[in-house]
């Protein structure tokens, strides 16, 4: 299934589970605006920003006012931002269509989430369930093993905060992509794997296969960043 996906579209191919798509510059330009101006919706005041820099110093200084964001960073639609979070998904499914991969498709996790990483972990949310800075499958909290994660870098320091990817070894087992009660049950599992040396790009949007594990990953001193994902079977 993989390895067909790759076939619909020109892409580097990194690991045996993992691309990358050069995204078509106008339409990265139009999933960074979208992207900001949801943002921006989400924040207090009225104020729209589409520059970096401006998003994440506001970021920083408003992000405890945000009331619409999860312990692992996702900000999530409400009624209120409908109409910034559509254009966002419409920008999203422009790249999904230029890869020619939708008859491939037979159905998406939603929503997408748009996700903000700051570049300190939040300590309290790796007591939680399913703290994304554990090394783990999607399918470890219940999604079909049949599924691929994809992940777009938007904004921010991604040279020093970004999403690091596991490729497993030749013996794996179909069965590590169970569900577990925690990505934290499945630790001996991802001792198995071998990280990448691979730092996602701003204007790329990767393909990870379930049966490769990822993980958000912070190096000293990272700031902030901004990307999107999600999966699909």
């Amino acid at each position: 299934g993989f390895d067909a996906l790759g076939k619909r579209f020109k892409h580097t191919r990194l690991d045996p589970v993992l691309m990358g798509y050069d995204i078509p510059k106008e339409l990265f330009r139009k999933l960074q605006i979208a992207a900001a101006v949801y943002i921006s919706k989400c924040l207090p005041g009225d104020q729209f920003t589409v520059e970096e820099d401006e998003l994440l110093e506001r970021l920083k200084v408003q992000y405890d006012e945000i009331h619409n964001i999860t312990p692992n960073g996702m900000i999530v639609p409400k009624r209120h931002t409908i109409v910034e979070y559509n254009q966002l998904v419409g920008a999203f499914v422009s790249i999904i269509n230029s890869c020619n991969i939708n008859d491939l498709i037979t159905s998406w996790h939603i929503p997408l989430n748009l996700r903000v990483k700051f570049g300190e972990v939040n300590q309290s949310n790796l007591l939680r369930h399913h703290p994304t800075e554990h090394a783990h499958s999607d399918s470890w909290a219940g999604e079909s093993s049949e599924s691929v994660t994809t992940h777009i870098p938007i904004f921010g320091d991604l040279d020093r905060n970004y999403l690091t990817f596991f490729t497993p070894p030749d013996n794996f087992e179909e069965e590590w992509l169970g569900a577990l009660p925690s990505y934290a049950d499945g630790e001996e599992i991802a001792k198995r794997y071998t990280r990448l040396d691979v730092k996602p790009k701003k204007g790329f949007l990767y393909y990870h296969d379930f049966g490769g594990l990822h993980a958000s990953y912070r190096e000293p001193n990272a700031g902030p960043r901004i990307t999107i994902d999600t999966t699909f079977v």
